[in-house]
């Protein structure tokens, strides 16, 4: 099988070098041409579950990268999704499948993009994941580590019609086949958490003070908002008949445990991971826009009130100055009956 890994950063460079470790042609797209002469030339070094040296092409030039691509994984992230979509719309060829690795909704922004016409006349499958493969770390110097496997990581298609082929799901065998992009996209659990967390400890964070994340960012007080937002959630989805997990029941299937509360399950997962030292960071910038303003649109458009999310919405957006509902997702034009409908495609 042959592969065009989109997006140089922690997972893209996790994906291709798990994925050429087990004998797949891959080539990698970055933007940074410096990377791109660095991998093609050193290779790239793969630690933690997976090891081992890896030659592997990386490029700058998109065209390049898809041409031959049975599959094309986009790793960058969810704000970035648009861009490569309409970069890499030109250079499409019949049969092949984009994969938005996690989606963010990813494959209803594609389908915007190239258009429906395109997409069956070149019989284009566009899918997406619920979560990332790997919890992994690039040291953008040559290596990248992957620390752990997710477990039970929903992969669903855009056309139920257009399924993901046997061989990508032998390869990626913790994937699982989810019934709709609503399901997947609605089941990503960095949304719900991430950006609580992030907003709860902005003071240290703005001071670029150490910290790990979860054993010293989440109190029980942030835990308890963080489930009252998850409750909101599944209630959008139950709405929708979307089949959604709790938060703590999908970190529990993800990583083959069983905590009993979220409070002791952040910490208990992620013990050594460190908070970010700058509230411009995509615990805001993507899981917000990408992630918490579909909820409360998908809300608002059912008549189910968000006022958690809203909440973290609304203080982010004047915290950072930014306003993040208006370049976020927001099924703009769509219906309750639309919403139905392709919801269980």
């Amino acid at each position: 099988m042959t592969y065009a890994v989109m997006g140089g950063g922690n997972t893209g460079q996790a994906i291709a070098g798990y994925l050429k470790l087990n004998g797949e042609s891959v080539k990698l797209y970055t933007r940074d041409p410096q990377k791109a002469e660095r991998i093609s030339t050193q290779g790239l070094e793969v630690k933690g579950i997976y090891s081992g040296h890896v030659d592997l092409e990386a490029s700058t030039t998109i065209d390049q990268v898809i041409a031959e691509a049975q599959f094309i994984i986009v790793s960058t992230t969810a704000i970035g999704h648009e861009t490569i979509v309409n970069q890499i719309k030109p250079f499409l060829q019949p049969n092949q499948t984009i994969i938005f690795f996690p989606g963010y909704w990813g494959a209803l922004e594609c389908e915007r993009i190239l258009g429906t016409d395109l997409i069956t006349e070149k019989n284009i499958t566009v899918a997406e994941t619920s979560a990332m493969p790997f919890v992994s770390l690039a040291d953008q110097a040559g290596s990248v580590a992957i620390t752990k496997i997710k477990y039970n990581v929903l992969i669903s298609t855009l056309r139920k019609e257009n399924q993901i082929a046997p061989s990508f799901m032998e390869r990626f065998p913790q994937l699982i086949p989810g019934e709709s992009v609503f399901e997947t996209s609605l089941n990503n659990s960095n949304v719900v958490i991430h950006p609580p967390i992030t907003l709860f400890n902005a003071a240290r964070i703005d001071a670029s003070e150490r910290f790990h994340f979860y054993p010293d960012g989440a109190s029980p007080y942030s835990c308890n908002y963080v489930e009252k937002m998850d409750k909101e959630r599944l209630e959008i989805a139950s709405r929708l008949h979307v089949d959604l997990q709790s938060i703590l029941s999908i970190l529990n299937e993800f990583y083959d445990s069983n905590y009993p509360t979220l409070y002791e399950a952040l910490p208990g997962l992620f013990p050594t991971g460190l908070g970010p030292t700058t509230l411009d960071y995509r615990y805001l910038t993507e899981d917000i826009p990408f992630g918490l303003v579909p909820i409360s649109e998908l809300g608002k458009i059912l008549g189910l009130a968000t006022p958690y999310t809203d909440s973290i919405i609304s203080t982010a957006s004047l915290l950072m100055n930014s306003d993040y509902r208006q370049v976020g997702i927001r099924f703009q034009g769509l219906t309750e009956e639309n919403l139905r409908r392709m919801s269980v495609v």
